[in-house]
């Protein structure tokens, strides 16, 4: 199997080192959604190398990055020697603040393996974005992107500087974050710079909007995927506010639902703990549900007449990308703790 047309920079030989220093008999493959239909190639590959008396599962459910790993939930079943994790890096676990170490029984390795994009960025799309950075006057750029374009960045910079800008790429900390790297619940990297506008690399619109509710700095977005460059911040500004909109509908709510994710990445109780303090010194009142994989339909399930606000503590994609029109507003943490205040500034994102 030739691995080489995968459109992505996937390190099989590392995979099969791994799978044959732990002894590996059962593996599971994680991929994003994007990476999936490549599941059935990579793992020919692997097999390959590692013969056949080894059982390989391509996880066909969707995993949203490093947070979401779900391997009670396989070693209940399939129970793993090995987790490989393509596409994401590692989760920072100060994140969650209060880690649970789960018991050994349940202890599973897992590797993450970086997928890099093989899409060439073409000089006419970055020239397309010097063009609406124009717009704006800008002279110095940050430059950010996710896990698989971290390796694209240099060539965007050089473009940059040779058209007169200063391109700035920050600093990462791996093996978190690589250099100019930022997930959709951490823009530490983009915040840690003074940069008059920033450039983001990659696909969809959830990562460049959540760059601008944490910055309030113009967004440019370069798409691999589709080719082009889009000025990200009029939509930035738009679900801005909207969720001041939001906010504002939950000043008076005296009844919350927060919703508690139980992944293990993204179960914070924590914030928890600090949403029920506000709520209960506000003399107001709370339901605790737990939610693993949060639906339209789950949602609707739940929802009644005695809940007024909904706040989600664990991935921000929910309320901002996924729920931002619901008839009840659906709150972020940090948007929570804005409506509990009577607060609109300053917007705390997410948390």
């Amino acid at each position: 199997m030739d691995c080489t047309n995968i459109p992505y920079h996937v390190d099989i030989e590392r995979i099969i080192k791994s799978i044959v220093e732990n002894k590996a008999s059962r593996v599971v493959l994680q991929l994003p959604d994007g990476l999936k239909q490549y599941g059935v190639f990579i793992t020919e590959c692997i097999r390959e190398g590692v013969g056949l008396d080894v059982d390989i599962y391509v996880h066909s459910d969707s995993v949203y990055g490093g947070c979401d790993i779900q391997y009670g939930q396989l070693w209940a079943t399939i129970k793993p020697d090995l987790i490989v994790h393509i596409g994401h890096s590692p989760y920072p676990l100060e994140l969650a603040h209060e880690y649970v170490e789960p018991p050994a029984s349940l202890r599973v390795k897992i590797i993450y393996v970086p997928a890099l994009s093989k899409l060439d960025i073409n000089s006419d799309v970055v020239l397309g974005a010097i063009e609406l950075l124009r717009r704006y006057d800008a002279k110095i750029i940050g430059l950010v992107t996710t896990a698989q374009h971290t390796h694209k960045i240099k060539s965007i910079s050089d473009i940059l500087e040779k058209n007169g800008f200063k391109p700035i790429t920050p600093r990462g900390s791996p093996p978190y974050f690589l250099d100019g790297q930022v997930i959709g619940c951490d823009y530490r990297l983009a915040r840690s710079i003074k940069a008059d506008i920033f450039i983001y690399l990659g696909g969809g619109v959830f990562h460049p909007v959540g760059l601008y509710l944490a910055t309030f700095k113009p967004v440019i977005k370069i798409d691999p995927y589709e080719g082009k460059s889009t000025d990200i911040t009029p939509l930035g500004e738009k679900i801005y506010k909207s969720r001041l909109y939001k906010i504002i509908e939950s000043f008076s709510v005296e009844r919350w639902a927060i919703i508690v994710g139980v992944k293990t990445g993204q179960y914070r109780p924590w914030l928890v703990r600090r949403l029920r303090e506000e709520i209960e010194s506000r003399g107001r009142k709370y339901t605790l549900i737990s939610s693993e994989n949060l639906t339209l339909q789950n949602l609707l399930s739940i929802d009644n007449q005695w809940i007024q606000a909904f706040t989600i503590t664990s991935c921000p994609r929910i309320p901002t990308d996924d729920y931002w029109d619901y008839h009840k507003p659906v709150l972020t943490p940090g948007e929570a703790f804005m409506a509990l205040r009577g607060e609109l500034e300053p917007y705390r994102f997410p948390w």
